[in-house]
């Protein structure tokens, strides 16, 4: 029986195998199920796959489920609310929405997406001085008055031709493309300003010709 048993196993894919795992826990009728990196060992559509399995398996019994993860991407993509920790210790609690778009730190910032970091300082008019971009009003929620990064997302960024027609309503910097890495769905820009590296994600057209 044991011999049969290891040949079963062997004859299942690691999906399968998640599947099985799963099933066996559920039987119990839990309250609370914790799963701890659960997709790690799966290949990249396969965990795909599965994430949007458990997503509809967790909403249809309604059981409240602790996700273990590394991979920003199911955390951003399955969770309701999310727990970064550095170091053991927990940075911010929030919305997937909530973390990408106000992180609490620099930490968080910096680790959950990519970023650009604009080094600079606020003045009691609120306003944000940086070498890059000059001076320009902030509308942000704090009382902070001193240095301060401005955090810029890739794809907030956009790239021109040097001659074209500049709308007043943007802010444009003078910059040098030094590499482009094409990912699928865009093309990354790594590109130079008056010494300062910045990544700019351009979405990608087919025929677009970048």
């Amino acid at each position: 029986l044991e011999f049969r048993r290891v040949l079963f196993r062997s004859q299942l894919s690691g999906g399968q195998m998640q599947r099985v795992a799963l099933a066996r826990s559920l039987v119990y009728r839990p309250q609370l199920l914790l799963l701890d990196e659960p997709l790690s060992n799966l290949d990249a559509k396969l965990r795909v796959h599965m994430r949007s399995e458990l997503l509809a398996l967790q909403r249809k019994l309604g059981i409240t489920t602790i996700f273990v993860t590394h991979d920003q991407e199911e955390a951003l993509s399955i969770a309701d609310r999310v727990a970064v920790l550095d170091a053991g210790v927990i940075q911010q609690v929030g919305t997937p929405t909530e973390l990408y778009d106000r992180p609490a730190n620099r930490f968080i910032a910096n680790f959950v997406g990519s970023i650009n970091l604009l080094p600079g300082s606020v003045d009691t008019a609120r306003q944000f001085t940086s070498p890059l971009i000059g001076t320009r009003a902030v509308s942000v929620n704090t009382t902070l008055i001193g240095d301060a990064d401005l955090v810029l997302r890739p794809h907030a960024l956009q790239l021109s031709e040097p001659d074209a027609a500049r709308a007043e309503t943007l802010i444009w910097i003078d910059a040098t493309v030094r590499e482009r890495e094409f990912l699928g769905e865009f093309m990354r820009y790594r590109v130079e300003t008056n010494g300062h590296a910045l990544t700019v994600d351009v979405p990608h057209f087919g025929g677009a010709g970048h």
